[in-house]
């Protein structure tokens, strides 16, 4: 990997182990607390896993969650709506690998977030919100978005580019995680950091529609 690729693999934001969800769409319901599916596409969420919040590891440094926080909350509202439905399944920590400044893994009880916390606290401040929200987007995206509709906001999504050979750009699952959070951010991300490794939809709000009519149909 040469010295320009490896700069890309670090912008990378997410990067999910989808093994785990795809054997979890064959489960039935369990009482010990581990996802599941009902219709093989989306994962069941309790009434106490919706009434539950966002986790953090003891590896988290309370400054560290306050600016996690704050990234959430900088969400639009139908951004915001999807993630309450989901952050009681989450985990965040601090444990990353390949040089990314997020990673995403679903686990048996939950979906664990994990954030390179040095470079966000240092060259990588800027990146913030968008690296949050991608990984945020990743779990929407596992949980809450039929493939039906996976599919049409992915043919929205402009295929090609630099970055693609590098760092997966062509992947289905980082092309959401990258737009979800240019949605949620109402288009507010670095143009010189995370967030832009993935070609905007001809229209950010016209691709959002379908998600912001699932946050409307969520249970309130």
């Amino acid at each position: 990997m040469n010295s320009t690729q490896r700069l890309l693999a670090i912008v990378l934001v997410g990067a999910v182990a989808l093994a785990l969800v795809q054997l979890l769409a064959h489960d039935r319901l369990r009482a010990d607390g581990r996802l599941t599916t009902s219709d093989g596409d989306t994962v069941d969420i309790s009434g106490a896993a919706r009434a539950a919040s966002l986790r953090f590891g003891a590896d988290v440094a309370p400054a560290d969650r306050d600016w996690i926080l704050a990234a959430i909350a900088r969400a639009r509202p139908e951004a915001a709506r999807l993630i309450g439905e989901v952050d009681g399944l989450v985990q965040v920590g601090t444990a990353v690998s390949d040089g990314a400044l997020g990673i995403t893994r679903s686990r048996p009880h939950a979906f664990t977030v994990g954030l390179d916390v040095a470079r966000l606290d240092s060259d990588r401040v800027m990146d913030r919100a968008t690296v949050v929200l991608h990984e945020l987007g990743h779990v929407i995206d596992f949980a809450l978005v039929p493939a039906a509709v996976n599919e049409a906001l992915d043919a929205q999504i402009p295929r090609g580019g630099p970055c693609g050979p590098v760092i997966d750009c062509d992947r289905a699952e980082e092309r959401f995680a990258d737009t979800f959070a240019k949605w949620a951010l109402n288009g507010a991300v670095s143009q010189v950091g995370a967030g832009y490794g993935i070609a905007m939809p001809a229209s950010l709000e016209g691709w959002g529609v379908p998600l912001a009519q699932l946050s409307f149909r969520l249970p309130g």
